[in-house]
């Protein structure tokens, strides 16, 4: 029952992600993507097995959110500020940097929960910084968008998918569905739909 609700979780990320690369939003668009790609590595586990193949694709996925999720900050600068591009590069790319040395020590061991198997760091360096960085810039734009332009949507995602982390300790399907919240949340927070002026495409 749960790997199809992951596998339905990638369906509806690999769809919002879809409707992301039609409105030109290319870096939600690729976050998406690797959220969804996480989601079904996650529900296809038991079925592939613990072996190198299993390895090589949750290595993948720990690569994605390094890579990807903090690229994030970038698109709240252009939905908010153009001005904070230049800030926001530089802050997402040190967050990158950030998590792909964490990588080059990566020790992955298997985790089984309610019918799934997926490989989790053996030896987790602390919080998530990256991940927690780029939570709390989308929650201050998102509260930034509604003050200003009453669009509470992205305000919405972030805090779903600050409430869903914490609460993935205990049951880790959550943190994915804070996922396809939050990338919901970005879908009718495009650029394109903010006046003229405000907010390119990112």
């Amino acid at each position: 029952m749960i790997p199809a609700l992951y596998g339905l979780l990638a369906l509806i990320q690999a769809a919002l992600a879809v409707r992301l690369a039609r409105s030109g939003q290319w870096i939600p668009f690729a976050v998406a993507v690797g959220v969804a790609y996480d989601s079904a590595v996650i529900g296809a586990g038991a079925l592939t097995g613990e072996g190198p193949a299993l390895d090589v694709l949750s290595t993948g996925r720990f690569a994605a959110h390094a890579v990807l999720t903090p690229l994030l900050i970038v698109h709240a600068a252009a939905l908010t500020r153009r001005g904070l591009l230049a800030a926001a590069w530089a802050l997402a790319g040190a967050l990158i940097v950030w998590d792909v040395v964490a990588l080059a020590e990566l020790r992955l061991e298997p985790r089984w929960w309610a019918g799934t198997l997926r490989l989790v760091s053996a030896d987790p360096p602390g919080p998530p910084v990256a991940a927690l960085a780029t939570t709390v810039v989308l929650l201050a734009a998102g509260i930034v968008l509604w003050v200003r332009r009453r669009t509470p949507w992205l305000a919405a995602g972030a805090a779903a998918l600050l409430a869903s982390a914490g609460a993935a300790v205990a049951v880790p399907i959550l943190g994915n569905a804070g996922e396809a919240v939050l990338i919901a949340a970005l879908v009718v927070t495009s650029p394109a739909q903010e006046p003229a002026g405000h907010g390119p495409r990112s």
